[in-house]
């Protein structure tokens, strides 16, 4: 990547001006390493961590290859790669045989329990066990398909906030017009970063999502802990290590925690397996609040200005702190609800079947539900991650109300009734429901009842049957008034009740021989 031509230097060269050089080419290197110096960075961590040519070799090889590889608002290369390395970094065993056939036996189970807790059946399924390597890798997909619409909101901020500083620093404006009269190398140099700032947005947000998805692989203890079908459709699996990590400390032995868990996670299935819509309408719900989400301007040219091209961690520190908008829009906020109720419906139903299930078999069910709802409540790193990364909590906020509405219609009416819930949208339980659910059976009764009695009343007026009311028949002109008033009807009606006159019309205005009717002089 290097010009040739003469190369400015106001002294020796250093590691990474000699990196700079590699990435811009000499006479664009040169002046930014210039610049830099002149506002203050200070590059000698960069320089003793590039002080053997064989590592700054290595480094730029790499830093060449991920921005070349780059496309997108993500570079999902660099993403998985670093999610993997701290995941690894953190503790990521491999998995005996031995310890992944107990897990898959622990869903068969699992499904044995759950045929005599729920209607709904698990269908073709696949049954595996993860590491926290293999989360990443089978939940990528979709997490790329929730955050590739912020990551392009953000990185066309933080792009257009660079720029700014860039104009702010030298009068002008970027792009085919470059300011006159630069110092040698630095058109050549804005030219450049004009061209890279959205693959280096890329990388940025590729920096943010690897944090995000190595802190959930460390909590996530199979593929739906968020509540969505992070997985294939058609796949139940539980991530071992994390799972006896939950257990250290409870008195419970861990063939249990895990039964536990299996239960789980193959209710989730069975849920999004046998409810088509429910899968679609919260990933809907996600990408509804995402393509609305507003970025804080402000927050994006803070964060830019404190990002240290020598300091990789300046840029977490910078973006950690927040660049959405605190306000979401009406569209967001209805968004929002209709996600936090759908998760709030899905937490609420696996609790209870959970408990149906999971009662008679493991004498420590009720305390681990009690755990999940602990850990529910109170949330973790992984989710101020995601809420940072995404502007998003999935947090299921109304969980018990939906627990206790989906007990008490499967103790009134039955465990079929339960399951009609879900068989429409309209059909679920709303957010205000929720709040309430004691209510729920009533409301639902007397608003069944006053549909019934809608279509009832239709169906007479179809059928001709519905009747008059009181004091009415069908030969009474409702319009016989307007008539009267108007001068076409005598005032005393005595025309006829049906308001028709001897000739069969209105009101026929003639006397008996056909002649203008007149007031009676001697009257």
């Amino acid at each position: 990547m290097s010009d040739s031509g003469d190369t400015p230097t106001d002294g020796p060269t250093d590691a990474f001006e000699e990196f700079l050089r590699r990435m811009l080419g000499d006479q664009a290197g040169a002046e930014a390493a210039r610049s830099m110096r002149e506002q203050g960075f200070d590059v000698s961590p960069v320089n003793a961590m590039f002080g053997d040519p064989a590592q700054m070799q290595a480094a730029f090889t790499q830093f060449q290859y991920l921005f070349n590889a780059t496309e997108g608002p993500v570079n999902w290369q660099m993403a998985t790669d670093l999610s993997k390395q701290r995941a690894f970094q953190a503790g990521d065993p491999s998995l005996t045989e031995a310890e992944a056939q107990r897990a898959r036996d622990a869903m068969v189970v699992a499904d044995l329990w759950l045929d005599a807790a729920t209607d709904f059946g698990p269908g073709q399924v696949q049954r595996a066990a993860w590491t926290r390597s293999q989360w990443i890798d089978e939940t990528l997909p979709m997490w790329r398909r929730i955050t590739e619409p912020v990551a392009s909101n953000v990185s066309r901020a933080l792009c257009e906030a660079l720029s700014s500083q860039l104009r702010d620093q030298d009068p002008g404006s970027l792009g085919d017009a470059l300011p006159e009269g630069l110092p040698p190398g630095m058109a050549d140099m804005l030219g450049r970063t004009t061209q890279m700032m959205p693959r280096l947005a890329a990388m940025m947000f590729a920096m943010q999502m690897g944090q995000a998805l190595a802190a959930l692989a460390q909590e996530a203890m199979g593929s739906t802990d968020v509540g969505l079908p992070l997985a294939d459709g058609h796949t139940t699996a539980l991530v071992v290590h994390n799972i006896g990590v939950f257990g250290e400390g409870l008195e419970i032995p861990y063939e249990e925690v895990q039964q536990f868990m299996a239960v789980r996670e193959c209710a989730h299935q069975r849920l999004f397996a046998s409810v088509p819509w429910l899968s679609h309408d919260l990933v809907r719900a996600v990408e509804n609040y995402s393509s609305e989400i507003a970025i804080d301007t402000d927050a994006i040219a803070d964060a830019a200005r404190e990002i240290n091209p020598t300091d990789p961690a300046s840029l977490d520190s910078a973006l950690s702190r927040g660049v959405f908008s605190p306000e979401p829009t009406s569209r967001q906020q209805a968004a929002l609800e209709r996600l936090e109720t759908l998760l709030a419906l899905v937490e609420g139903w696996v609790e209870v079947v959970v408990a149906r299930a999971a009662a008679p078999y493991l004498p420590h069910a009720d305390q681990l539900r009690e755990m999940m709802r602990r850990r529910r409540a109170a949330g973790g790193p992984a989710e101020q991650v995601l809420g940072q990364l995404i502007g998003l909590q999935m947090r299921p906020r109304r969980a018990r109300g939906a627990a206790r509405v989906f007990t008490l219609v499967e103790d009134a009416r039955g465990r079929e009734a339960r399951e009609a819930l879900w068989q429409h949208p309209d059909m679920a339980p709303t957010a205000a429901e929720l709040d309430a659910p004691d209510g729920f059976l009533d409301g639902r009764d007397a608003s069944a009842s006053q549909d019934a009695e809608i279509d009832a009343a239709l169906s007479q007026l179809l059928d001709g049957t519905l009747g008059w009311a009181d004091g009415l028949s069908p030969d009474t002109d409702p319009e016989a008034d307007s008539l009267r008033r108007a001068g076409f009807l005598p005032d005393d009606g005595s025309d006829g009740e049906d308001g028709a006159g001897p000739e069969g019309g209105p009101h026929d205005p003639t006397g008996p021989e056909g002649t203008p009717g007149t007031p009676d002089a001697s009257a």
